[in-house]
């Protein structure tokens, strides 16, 4: 019993330990972007202004979430935009995406962070692991850490995961066997005890 209460304290305070470092860091985590999402396009779409329209509507960011929209979205965020620049009496560029978009899927980058955040939740080494290579293995789609990091911040906090857990599985472990330890010498002392009882009789 002594050694189950010592355990479970052990990964109590481990858990804790993770959660109040790692807060701050998925808080960051949770304005990262992959590409521009619709709603991103579409209000920024709808707050362009007769100034700034080229660059919303034509910009490198917009060219590349129309084009990788797919052959039945595409056409209709065209649209949209023609009917933008007729809103604010501006010449629409007839030219624009005619080429389909030949790079790796815009939604491909969030989704593997937030496969990366669940497993990492989950606190599964193995799972982790096996994330962390597949994201590694992807191409074209890259984690780039920030100046003066060697890792991604998500990277980071899932390698940290990894190494709270293998540390709370050894602190585990030793206090079981220093639990175990005791118990097993008991039967010997008393053992020991008896023999010179037996032996004055």
């Amino acid at each position: 019993m002594a050694g189950l209460k010592i355990i479970i304290a052990l990964m109590a305070l481990v858990g804790a330990s993770a959660f109040s470092r790692s807060m701050p860091m998925s808080m960051s985590m949770a304005t990262e972007k992959a590409g521009m999402r619709r709603k991103e396009w579409t209000r920024a779409l709808d707050r362009a202004t007769k100034e700034n329209f080229a660059e919303v509507a034509y910009g490198a960011k917009s060219e590349a979430f129309v084009s990788a929209a797919g052959s039945s979205m595409a056409p209709k965020l065209k649209s949209k935009i023609k009917q933008r620049a007729k809103q604010l009496g501006v010449e629409p560029k007839a030219d624009f995406c005619k080429q389909p978009w030949k790079g790796k899927p815009l939604w491909l980058k969030a989704q593997a962070a937030e496969d990366l955040k669940k497993v990492v939740a989950g606190r599964d080494v193995e799972a982790i692991q096996a994330k962390l290579e597949e994201i590694e293995g992807l191409e074209d789609v890259e984690f780039k850490a920030p100046e003066g990091s060697d890792d991604h911040p998500l990277f980071a906090e899932a390698k940290a995961v990894i190494a709270e857990v293998e540390a709370a599985a050894e602190a585990a472990a030793a206090a079981a066997e220093a639990a175990a330890a005791p118990a097993e010498e008991a039967p010997a002392e008393e053992a020991a005890e008896e023999a010179p009882e037996e032996a004055s009789e």
